[in-house]
């Protein structure tokens, strides 16, 4: 009787450990899911997530939903209403006047240190993003007033790998954070500017630089080129309207009812009453 106690105990200790893990596994899942729909533009700045509603979408808890995006909230990706839930962070003038001006710091510093610290091998790779990143098309045919999000994703790459170098992995990572807080912006709001030559021209300057070992030069080329993509993107930032409340999820998960209200004249009580929220 004991060996059959102790064989039900260790059954039952194996499938508590079992289900530990594939919540854990379950809950990064769906962290990772929600960012990167954040990140790439899926969810929108200023969108309520619905937790009822993702949960059904991705066939999983509540509690896993609210786990998700209380980390997303920590990490400044999401942001918490009382009484309301959740949202995407909102696009503000000030948080994107402070982003570049800690960037510009960070990057600065660890540029500085990439090209005292970078070796040839580092060079390399920072030749081949560059290379990669001017072979890839700023705009995109069916959305011209968009930059191609593959360009994006370059443009991150080749910013990353330049600072890869400086010898310090928790810079690096500030670096990367404050990037990805960025990309929220460039997506959103950068258009895809038709002088394309010269975002050429400043990646260019800015390789020239670094491959010289000119910090100072380099350093300058890159503050210039934030504030730049900074000034262009305020203008169009305070003409963005105040958000619409979407669904966190596709149409074809919506309930038909809230369908049919989506299709209703203009002048209804009812839609109004949406817009005036």
């Amino acid at each position: 009787m004991d060996a059959v106690l102790c064989s039900r105990r260790y059954d039952y200790w194996l499938q508590g450990m079992r289900n530990t893990k594939d919540g854990r596994t379950l809950n990064t899942a769906m962290f990772d899911q929600l960012r990167e729909a954040i990140l790439t533009g899926k969810l929108l700045p200023g969108q309520r997530l619905k937790v009822s509603l993702m949960a059904q979408t991705h066939g999983v808890s509540l509690n896993v939903v609210r786990e998700a995006l209380n980390r997303l909230a920590g990490e400044q990706w999401v942001e918490i209403e009382p009484q309301h839930g959740f949202r995407v962070r909102a696009l503000t003038a000030e948080d994107l006047i402070d982003l570049v001006r800690q960037r510009a710091i960070f990057e600065g510093i660890a540029l500085r240190q990439s090209i005292a610290r970078g070796d040839v091998e580092w060079q390399s790779k920072v030749v081949a993003a560059h290379h990669r990143l001017s072979r890839t098309p700023v705009g995109v045919e069916s959305e011209p007033e968009r930059v191609n999000p593959e360009w994006l994703a370059r443009h991150e790459e080749f910013n990353i790998v330049m600072m890869e170098a400086c010898g310090s992995p928790r810079l690096v990572q500030i670096v990367r954070q404050l990037a990805e807080a960025s990309a929220m912006y460039h997506r959103a709001l950068l258009p895809a500017v038709s002088a394309e030559g010269e975002l050429e021209s400043e990646h260019t300057a800015l390789l020239d630089a670094i491959l010289a070992g000119d910090a100072d030069l380099a350093v300058r080329v890159l503050t210039t080129h934030l504030e730049q993509t900074r000034d262009l993107m305020l203008p169009m930032l305070a003409k963005t309207l105040a958000p619409t409340e979407i669904a966190a999820e596709p149409d074809h998960v919506r309930p038909p009812e809230e369908k049919r209200r989506r299709g209703r004249p203009p002048g209804s009580r009812k839609v109004q009453a949406a817009v005036a929220k």
